[in-house]
């Protein structure tokens, strides 16, 4: 079973990264398989969704890079992947390409009691 999850969740990030369009179709299942696998193909989904944002809901990017920061902020290989995403956004934003937004994040780390 876990082979057939690997095998759609791949089928479905190549679709992605061939075509952004594909997002408004296959984003509860790539995410739900995401989910479900974790691991580098998860990232490869999670990066492609924000290059798909990027073209079908420009709005959203910058929270969802967040988001994909937030949730890979202690994995520091993962971060590698994920900085020239940050930086092709920047570009974005400096052409005007993309809308430059402020999203304001709360601090999700565990607090510490002093």
């Amino acid at each position: 079973m876990a082979a057939d999850a690997n095998t759609r969740l791949s089928t479905l990030v190549a679709r992605l990264e061939a075509d952004p369009a594909a997002l408004a179709q296959d984003r509860d299942a790539g995410d739900q398989l995401a989910l479900e696998i974790g691991g580098e193909l998860a990232l490869r989904w999670r990066i492609a969704v924000v290059r798909g944002l990027i073209d079908v809901d420009p709005d959203t990017v910058r929270e969802a890079y967040g988001e994909l920061v937030d949730r890979y902020r202690d994995d520091a290989a993962s971060l590698t992947h994920i900085k020239p995403l940050g930086d092709e956004i920047r570009r974005h934003e400096s052409d005007g390409s993309l809308p430059s937004t402020l999203v304001a994040r709360s601090d999700r780390r565990a607090k510490t009691q002093r």
